[in-house]
């Protein structure tokens, strides 16, 4: 599967719908994570946008606590 995202320097931006698409969940559950401020995001206006690379980061150490 192929992802398009914008690129600013050296991050990978998205939005909520790809990072949702990315992560195979819901754009609600997505919401609920931001809301809890359980996955790193940032905003540009209203807008909520992510780092791919600091989810991915996010996605790393979620799977090291899960596996010890």
């Amino acid at each position: 599967m192929h992802y398009e995202f914008a690129e600013t320097g050296n991050k990978e931006i998205c939005d909520i719908k790809k990072i949702a698409t990315y992560l195979n969940i819901s754009i609600s559950e997505v919401r609920k994570l931001v809301r809890e401020k359980r996955i790193p995001f940032f905003r540009i206006g209203n807008r909520l946008k992510f780092d791919l690379r600091k989810i991915d980061l996010w996605l790393d150490e979620k799977q090291e606590m899960e596996s010890n």
